[in-house]
């Protein structure tokens, strides 16, 4: 029974991430990411502060914890400016489909190397359908390098690598997951705060629409649904974890042509199937459940 909730809370989870991701668009319209980056963590932080108080956690953690704590939010921060830059310059939409789609492919390859374990038939085919699906996503159809090369697919691309590496890097952590939550966000927002201009902050000119959209995806979207993400990366393995992420870029791609007005082309959309065939493929493998 508790394992059917915990697998309905993942599902919401990723529902809320990709929600988060025309949330994130809807921010960038009103002040620089830099600034965006610290007010997204900061938030974040406080909230899983009081999480902690209420579930009566002990802030208490242990070294090698703290340590994977301080690693994840460096990168956590250079995943931040990717996304806020990267959704800026493209569509939510996309950016929702290519990192949550292209990153357990790439968890799925580093973990193979990890474990030294053989690749099969099953795994290639699975890896060439997820890179076919990328190589339309990134618009490798329209042959031509200007139209490729963009910088908003190279933040996704450089999102999708590191949202692996933390996903690995989570599971290793052996504190509470909302404990370790909290110190990883709250170095992320420390980190952060060094590259933020306070004074934009205080002087922008925000509104309701601001807030929500912040609050959903600093509260909601980072601080419980990421929890409950680095804690399935405990409790059924990266690779278990990221099966659950074909359901973001659904979720992304509905709401960004729901709330946003966003399109996808044909081929970009196929390319986005062919992805999401290609991580159910890949932990359908079930190659790491040890």
């Amino acid at each position: 029974m508790q394992k059917n909730i915990f697998m309905a809370l993942m599902f919401c989870s990723m529902i809320a991430w990709g929600i988060s991701w025309s949330g994130i668009k809807i921010m960038n319209e009103y002040m620089p990411a830099t600034e965006l980056v610290f007010v997204r963590y900061f938030i974040t932080a406080v909230a899983l502060f009081f999480t902690v108080i209420v579930l009566k956690q002990s802030f208490m953690i242990d070294k090698k914890s703290f340590f994977i704590a301080v690693f994840i939010a460096l990168i956590t921060v250079i995943y931040g400016y990717a996304v806020f830059l990267g959704t800026k310059l493209g569509t939510a939409s996309l950016a929702g489909a290519f990192i949550n789609t292209f990153s357990p492919i790439i968890t799925f390859i580093i973990l193979i190397f990890i474990y030294k374990r053989k690749i099969y038939k099953l795994d290639i085919c699975a890896l060439s359908i997820g890179f076919v699906g990328t190589m339309l996503m990134l618009g490798l159809w329209q042959f031509d390098l200007s139209k490729i090369v963009t910088p908003y697919n190279l933040y996704f691309i450089l999102g999708a690598l590191l949202w692996s590496i933390l996903t690995i890097a989570s599971s290793k952590a052996k504190v509470n997951m909302v404990v370790f939550s909290f110190y990883m966000y709250t170095f992320t927002s420390l980190f952060s705060a060094f590259f933020a201009d306070f004074d934009t902050i205080v002087n922008a000119s925000v509104d309701l629409r601001f807030w929500l959209s912040t609050l959903f995806v600093s509260v909601v979207s980072t601080a419980i649904a990421s929890t409950i993400f680095f804690l399935g990366t405990r409790k059924i393995g990266a690779d278990g974890v990221s099966s659950f992420m074909f359901v973001t870029p659904i979720s992304a791609i509905g709401f960004g042509v729901f709330a946003l007005d966003e399109k996808l082309g044909f081929f970009t959309f196929v390319g986005i199937s062919m992805a999401i065939l290609a991580v159910y493929m890949l932990n359908r493998i079930g190659i790491f459940k040890r």
